[in-house]
């Protein structure tokens, strides 16, 4: 891990040196969610996506988020 971001409401742990202005948008509102759980981590080949960034993981608690698996699947 190069970097922790700890300005929101859970931290998003970073495995890259910079994240693109859209991507670290993304990020940063995905862990500002209520049901965002424990942390929010981008790795190196993060960039923007549909709501959520590509490259990016999160974990939930008590929700199933189906656009964080990722809209391209099947």
């Amino acid at each position: 891990m190069q970097k922790i971001i700890s300005t929101e409401r859970i931290p998003i742990k970073m495995w890259l040196d910079e994240a693109e202005e859209g991507s670290m948008r993304q990020a940063k509102n995905l862990a500002n969610l209520p049901f965002a759980f424990k942390q929010v981590c981008l790795m190196p080949d993060t960039h923007e996506g549909y709501g959520m960034p590509i490259g990016g993981v999160l974990a939930t608690k008590g929700v199933i988020v189906p656009n964080a698996v990722g809209i391209d699947i099947g």
